[in-house]
């Protein structure tokens, strides 16, 4: 055989090598560079802005709850920036941003524990590339920092010595991850696995053992004492407010029968198929590795979160962020067979072309209209008042209900939180953001609305008119009438009379345009020819130009 005949396979074989090594890296960091202009242009979703509006009453003193907000603490100086809650919370997705940061160089430096360094990268890749995680890693949620946190635990127990300084530093960031979301505990296998094949590596010895179980010790030392930390300065009895969360959450932590979200779970297989059939062949390699029986026992360990898809209630598409970052790593045990099948370069590939794909499929982006509705609401009421909405849409307005997500709604109905009705009875609440469904149904329509209570439909149906787009403001819309007629007055102020006419109420005659105070209670209206309008406030002044319409949010 020549010169000119070996030549090229070796030239060949060099480039085939070269995409194995850098391929997987190279196409991280495009996937990376994909993702950033949804960090920046995404529009808001409804947690970013549940989860801000507890940031800002973090930032005026009002925040109740020290359970699943420690968050708050790192991001109240955000609420003081100029812009809007959309440009705040935007700021607060680059931390996010470096969470996930984080969380893929422990998905790398854990894998590379099981496997070689093309396998590590690619474990990373599939992680970044999920539809759920390119779309949802760097959203305002407790996920990304809670996957940042439990990572870089399950890295330094299975790669650091085994040292004080090491287990106190794995205690540490456990116990703030599990302040920061009880759904912690759900990577209890990962760590189960990894400790028992630490401890087996090192001889089963009792002195390893005895380090190994200080670990929870810690977490729950550092949890304690950064509990205590966090309720200091927090409103109200905070222990009442935690007792509360914990209650709700043990109710509802755990789903068994159909998964609510089943359909979410679907969709994240459909859109980044090469992951699920990688994770759902991890146990079967495992059953017929070769490895030793305690890195498969880890391996598992890091796969066993996947089974929380059918019991644990939330899995809304954001859960994926939190879920498979310890699963990815478990695809080490399948990975290098795949690779060796169809190589490395194809797997990058195929991976790499799932986010594009994703990218290519985004829906419309809202997000400007979310500033418009923002920016409206601020010069329509020139400060904040008390609102209800479904996620807190508003942030720097005191939103005066619950946050209507599935489990919300649940704990509504069941007498969990209070009744929009019973609220308005206590507080003024001039405003209503039609911004989900149920108040849609409820403004919007004479039917039944199953997501409400009877009695808040009929007090929303009776107490706000449309005013601006999706802002419905405490008033009445009188027809014109030849009888005297009763008003409920729920919300009490001062009400400014819109119309052509004169109107009298409660004896006293006003003029079309004049503010006046009406009581919480009954009012008489007397007759009159052309009707009119009672909007709660002074004068209130609509935006010049038209509302944004809907749909306000993108779907997961």
């Amino acid at each position: 055989m020549s010169a000119a005949d070996v030549t090229p396979n070796a030239t060949g074989g060099g480039a085939m090598q070269l995409a194995t090594r850098w391929l997987a890296p190279a196409a991280l960091l495009l996937v990376l560079a994909m993702q950033l202009p949804l960090v920046l242009n995404r529009a808001i979703n409804w947690d970013e802005f549940w989860h801000y509006s507890q940031t800002v009453l973090l930032a005026q003193g009002n925040l109740r709850d020290p359970l699943q907000t420690l968050y708050t603490r790192a991001f109240v100086w955000v609420t003081s920036l100029e812009g809007t809650g959309v440009d705040h919370i935007i700021v607060i997705r680059l931390f996010m941003l470096a969470c996930e940061l984080v969380t893929l160089a422990a998905i790398i430096g854990l894998a590379r524990r099981f496997a070689d360094r093309n396998t590590a990268w690619l474990c990373a890749l599939a992680y970044l590339s999920a539809s759920y995680v390119f779309q949802h890693g760097t959203s305002f949620r407790f996920d990304p920092p809670a996957a940042a946190l439990l990572t870089s635990s399950l890295w330094i127990l299975a790669c650091r010595p085994l040292t004080a300084r090491w287990l106190m530093l794995v205690g540490l960031l456990t116990g703030l991850s599990t302040l920061l979301t009880i759904k912690s505990v759900l990577y209890a296998p990962a760590f189960a696995g990894l400790a028992w094949l630490r401890w087996s590596e090192l001889g089963l010895r009792r002195e390893i053992a005895l380090r190994i179980s200080a670990i929870p010790v810690l977490a729950l030392a550092a949890f304690g004492i950064a509990y205590l930390l966090h309720s200091q300065g927090l409103a109200g009895d905070t222990g009442s407010a935690a007792g509360t969360v914990v209650s709700r959450s043990a109710e509802k932590m755990f789903s068994f029968g159909v998964p609510p979200y089943w359909l979410a779970t679907v969709r994240a297989a459909v859109f980044s198929p090469l992951q699920a059939i990688l994770i759902l062949a991890v146990p079967i390699a495992l059953l017929f590795s070769k490895r030793p029986m305690p890195e498969r026992l880890a391996l598992l360990g890091l796969w066993l979160p996947m089974t929380t898809l059918w019991f644990y209630h939330n899995t809304a598409p954001y859960y994926h962020v939190f879920l498979l970052a310890p699963v990815s790593v478990s695809l080490t045990a399948i990975i290098p067979a795949a690779a060796k099948r169809f190589g490395a370069p194809l797997l990058a590939i195929l991976l790499f072309a799932g986010a594009i794909l994703t990218l290519m499929r985004e829906p419309e982006n809202t997000i400007d209209k979310q500033r418009k509705l923002l920016v409206a609401a601020e010069q329509i009421f020139g400060g904040p008042v008390a609102y209800f909405d479904s996620c807190a849409m508003i942030g720097q307005f005191p939103k005066a209900n619950a946050f209507l997500t599935p489990w919300g709604i649940h704990q509504y109905l069941r007498g969990g939180f209070p009744a929009m009705s019973d609220i308005v009875d206590t507080k003024v609440v001039p405003l209503v953001v039609d911004d989900d469904y149920m108040f849609a149904e409820a403004l919007n329509t004479r039917e039944a609305v199953p997501t409400l209570l009877p009695r808040d439909t009929q007090m929303l149906r009776s107490t706000y008119v449309r005013f601006w787009g999706p802002f419905w403001v405490a008033g009445f819309d009188l027809a014109a009438d030849s009888a005297e007629r009763k008003i409920a007055v729920r919300v009490p102020g001062p009400y400014t009379l819109h119309g052509q006419a004169p109107m009298t109420i409660d004896g006293v005659m006003h003029k079309p345009g004049a503010v006046f105070n009406l009581a919480r209670g009954e009012h008489t209206v007397a007759p009159t020819a052309q009707g009119g309008r009672l909007i709660w406030g002074r004068n209130l002044k609509a935006p010049a130009g038209p509302a944004p319409a809907e749909p306000f949010f993108m779907l997961f």
